[in-house]
């Protein structure tokens, strides 16, 4: 909700010879000058905050860390935008997580926290705090793992998802939260980080991702997913439980609603059938049938051979990403320069000049310089984004696909791409299965659906995703 500000008003003239015209030429110019900062900081801080997404969809992450950490501090001026400000605060603590970087992650969680204890009632601040801090301890729990450290995430993860409980259908379509995905990722730790796995937990929770199925919170591709993985993994309960039929029965429906998508989808689909025939694998070796399981390796295998394996001459990448980014950088300074010496030059003639007219007109020229900067500065940021495109495949070691094909899909999405959406979107254009993936980022599978999930929703339907 956009909030408006109106600014303060001037300060009348007394009766001691304010009212020299060029006295009042000075309290007009120094009205100009207030009066967009106090009336539109919220604004200021949305734009701040799309520049940082936008900075952070390049890959320039410390850019984009500054901007979101001016964007929380303006938001937090403006009176009803607490929502904003946990906002910018959860991407500043993921944008931290996804580098393993937790020492910097704690500051701006600890703001989290402290807005979550002045906004006890406000279910997305507490949705925020409660997902970041649960991720907290989980990435802690890698290294010094304990029972009691456990013990706290998971009940955090539950916290997260009472909040989301707390969501009407309509605000998960606007937040583009999954909520079978959430619960999933419960029943996935009650696998993985248990052992031997909490068979009994994981089926409670599998069993509250198939009850929201049938609310009305996403399109029918949402749900089919959602249903995949939740049968997914309740085959493995099968498995784990020693039902091999029922298990064999439940991975088949999963293969069913993976062939029923395949024809509309296409490629998008490799990744779930490959771990559908993982999963066919490790069932008939635990049947005692090899011959099967060898038939369902030979077509993992044949599924695998399907992906992109082109070479990238890595070294030339990066001197050209670093050349375009250094060039850009220069040419935004000497375009701020510019401004800077063009602004001074207006307000000088805005001080000889007296009347509202010349004020409206000095007004309307800042404004016209703001755009112009803002367009030139989205050009350059364009010119930049095909190579920092190649230099982010470098970094993760891929090689195997076309870049330009790449960078041509990431200009159709219709909401910013985060560095992190476009790595995943790079792993799976390389073929790379969901285990894959989640090993590469040391995060759970589930959490790559998660993110698969939020992917597809910025693009356009008819976009054919390799997710």
């Amino acid at each position: 909700m956009t909030t408006h500000f109106l600014p303060h008003p001037a300060p009348a003239p007394s009766s001691r010879g304010w009212a020299t015209p060029r006295l009042v030429a000075l309290t007009l110019c120094l009205l100009l000058i207030t009066w967009p900062a106090g009336a539109d900081t919220y604004s200021d801080a949305m734009r701040l905050k799309a520049q940082a997404e936008q900075e952070q969809a390049n890959g320039r992450l410390d850019v984009a860390l500054k901007k979101f950490i001016g964007a929380e501090q303006l938001f937090a001026q403006c009176k009803g935008a607490e929502t904003e400000q946990s906002l910018c605060l959860y991407y500043m603590c993921i944008s931290y997580f996804n580098q393993r970087d937790l020492n910097y992650m704690k500051k701006p969680m600890e703001r989290l926290a402290q807005l979550a204890q002045r906004w006890p009632a406000n279910k997305f601040i507490q949705y925020d705090y409660l997902s970041v801090l649960a991720a907290y301890e989980s990435c802690v729990y890698e290294e010094k793992p304990s029972k009691e450290l456990r013990k706290q995430f998971m009940a955090h993860f539950k916290q997260a998802v009472g909040w989301q409980t707390k969501m009407s259908v309509g605000e998960w379509k606007r937040r583009q939260i999954n909520p079978m995905f959430n619960l999933m990722n419960i029943a996935t730790l009650y696998d993985l980080r248990y052992d031997p796995p909490m068979v009994d937990s994981m089926q409670a929770y599998i069993n509250k991702a198939l009850e929201v199925d049938g609310l009305p919170w996403g399109d029918k591709d949402d749900h089919i997913e959602g249903r995949i993985s939740a049968y997914d993994l309740q085959a493995w309960v099968l498995l784990y439980q020693k039902r091999y039929h029922e298990a064999e029965a439940k991975e088949q429906e999963v293969m069913d609603m993976i062939e029923g998508v395949e024809k509309e989808r296409g490629n998008a689909v490799l990744t779930e059938k490959g771990e559908a025939y993982a999963f066919f694998v490790e069932l008939y070796k635990a049947m005692g049938k090899p011959e099967k399981a060898m038939e369902y390796l030979e077509l993992k295998n044949e599924n695998d051979r399907k992906r992109f394996d082109i070479e990238k001459n890595t070294a030339i990448r990066n001197i050209e990403a670093q050349y375009e980014s250094k060039r850009k950088d220069e040419r935004i300074a000497a375009l701020h320069q510019w401004n800077i010496g063009l602004t001074v030059v207006v307000v000088l003639l805005i001080l000889l000049l007296a009347g509202i007219t010349t004020t409206l007109i000095y007004r309307r020229r800042l404004r016209e310089q703001k755009l112009y900067e803002e367009a030139l500065a989205a050009e350059l940021e364009n010119s930049a984004r095909h190579s920092s495109l190649r230099l982010l495949a470098d970094q993760l070691g891929i090689r195997g696909i076309d870049i330009d094909e790449a960078h041509r899909l990431l200009a159709q999405a219709t909401k910013p791409l985060t560095v992190v959406d476009q790595k995943y979107i790079l792993c799976f254009l390389n073929g790379e299965d969901v285990r894959h993936i989640a090993r590469r980022f040391n995060v759970e599978p589930a959490s790559v659906y998660t993110v698969r999930y939020r992917i597809k929703k910025k693009f356009p339907n008819s976009t054919k995703l390799p997710l």
